[in-house]
């Protein structure tokens, strides 16, 4: 009998959530993980959090997928080198992301005023 894993869900490209409850505890998750390893003496680049404005032009070599509920991929519309799609990501950042810490970010995002992931009218109007 020939065994079959499970498919993984991987991503062409960087994935994305509006601020969604999905969105709050992946970040929260991972925040916590990096303070843990920094308070058992590793040491840990600082996590950062993108914003990307409602209405950015995505570029024609780029292509946002809504993959699930709210989770979107900026992916390449065509085939690309790795290392080209992420110095295209890089200068998409650089032109239209708000970047800062996770930490201010979480500062700033309080969890009671997430979204359900499933409110697709409620967080495509913010």
């Amino acid at each position: 009998m020939e065994h079959r894993a499970e498919p993984l869900t991987v991503s062409n490209g960087a994935v994305m959530f509006p601020n969604t409850f999905m969105m709050q505890e992946l970040i929260r998750m991972h925040f916590d993980y990096v303070l843990d390893r920094e308070d058992e003496g590793h040491e840990v680049d600082t996590p950062f959090v993108y914003t990307i404005a409602q209405g950015t032009p995505i570029p024609s070599h780029l292509i946002l997928i809504n993959e699930y509920m709210s989770r979107f991929t900026l992916q390449p519309s065509r085939g690309m080198p790795l290392q080209e799609l992420n110095q295209s990501l890089d200068k998409f950042y650089a032109q239209y992301a708000q970047k800062e810490t996770a930490e201010s970010w979480l500062d700033a995002h309080a969890f009671k005023d997430a979204v359900a992931d499933d409110a697709d009218p409620v967080w495509m109007a913010r």
